[in-house]
């Protein structure tokens, strides 16, 4: 599996710092992996126009893992022996863990690129970053946001939870799950399903015996442009509808159409947020992609950053002093504040406060928490 070169990541060949990049380029991700690298080419362009790391050029070594675990694995042991001083990757949570297990065995700092999934910072390691949410902050936003509504609809009694068998969304229904219980929420069906399955009519069927308040489903694209079709068909009059990660890209309003009116998710970045730099970083976002920017870009974008401000700030490029550097990380960005802290079991993570997007008007706006929204939320029906 061949390294990309520097001339296809669009770096100078005179580039002096390398790291390296573990992604999905080919596989079942391979369009969650390009709007990665998306965003680590535009962080990319930026640290090298501000003097690289300490006056030298900054290139990528990237490795394709092929959306497999086994590839992660065969491109992490690859990027070692090249004596990077530390790798980002990848996006799906079954790769990302078992890929930071051998990086802490191979004492490599890791900075986590996309995945979620609790596991891979709680208990965590001396030699984890993750900047972005973990599925514990994505079911407490949405739960937060719940509870915002409820204030002026105390009716939203009733929720249900729907979601893939994978790591990374059992991980936030299971989540979802406590909070309901915690917050005095009536959990009135629990349904997981199969990766591939395309009729989610019996599930929601079933739901629609109990009329459920609140549907929260976590599932990846495909399927939540199914399960939002279906709703419909099926005739489940939910007052609030939350499809995780599927209904916050652009293609997913433009495949559901009207009936991904109202719609939320949790998300780590929206272009419409309210934090410095943020409009001009869509700009670039956008212009790089030659499309809508998703916070997949920003993420992209996110842990590129912070990887650049640690090796500015680390002694040398020696692996203890670069781990050391992300360790002490406090960093303002244009998608979130950047600090790696141990709390509530979890270590080197990130406690980034993810927004809720509703679609309004066949756009995403931000609508929670209320400091950062640009609009008011709205009940489905």
């Amino acid at each position: 599996m061949a390294a990309l070169t520097a001339s296809a990541l669009s770096v100078p060949a005179m580039a002096q710092v390398k790291i390296g990049v573990v992604n999905s380029l080919s596989g079942n991700f391979a369009a969650f992996g390009s709007r990665y690298n998306t965003g680590m080419l535009v962080a990319l362009e930026e640290i090298n126009a501000n003097g690289g790391i300490k006056g030298q050029k900054l290139e990528l070594v990237t490795q394709d893992d092929r959306s497999e675990a086994q590839s992660a694995l065969a491109a992490l042991e690859s990027l070692n022996k090249q004596g990077v001083p530390l790798v980002i990757g990848s996006y799906a949570s079954g790769i990302t863990g078992p890929l930071s297990k051998v990086a802490t065995r191979q004492k490599i700092p890791l900075i986590v690129l996309g995945s979620a999934d609790d596991s891979i910072t709680k208990p965590g390691s001396d030699w984890v970053f993750r900047a972005k949410h973990n599925s514990t902050i994505v079911a407490n936003v949405y739960f937060d946001y719940f509870d915002n509504l409820r204030k002026k609809n105390p009716e939203l009694k009733k929720i249900a939870l729907m979601y893939g068998n994978g790591a990374w969304p059992t991980s936030v229904s299971e989540e979802g799950a406590r909070q309901a219980e915690k917050r005095g929420y009536e959990l009135v069906g629990k349904q997981a399903y199969d990766q591939g399955t395309t009729d989610f009519r019996p599930i929601l069927n079933k739901f629609r015996a109990s009329s459920p308040d609140i549907l929260l489903t976590s599932s990846y694209a495909d399927d939540g442009i199914a399960i939002a079709r279906q709703i419909k068909e099926v005739g489940l009059n939910t007052k609030v509808v939350a499809i995780d990660t599927a209904s916050s890209m652009i293609s997913f309003i433009q495949q559901v159409g009207d009936q991904s009116e109202n719609i939320v998710s949790a998300v780590s970045w929206s272009p419409d947020v309210k934090y410095a730099g943020t409009p001009e970083l869509y700009e670039r976002l956008k212009a790089k992609a030659k499309e809508e920017p998703s916070f997949y870009e920003a993420e992209g974008y996110l842990a590129l950053t912070v990887a650049a401000d640690a090796l500015r700030r680390a002694e040398s490029l020696d692996r203890d002093k670069v781990r050391d550097a992300l360790a002490k990380t406090d960093l303002k960005t244009p998608v979130t504040d950047v600090t790696f802290e141990n709390f509530d079991g979890f270590k080197g993570q990130n406690p980034i406060k993810s927004v809720i997007i509703q679609i309004q008007g066949g756009k995403h706006v931000t609508v929670f928490p209320e400091n950062l929204a640009s609009q008011a939320a709205k009940l489905s029906n």
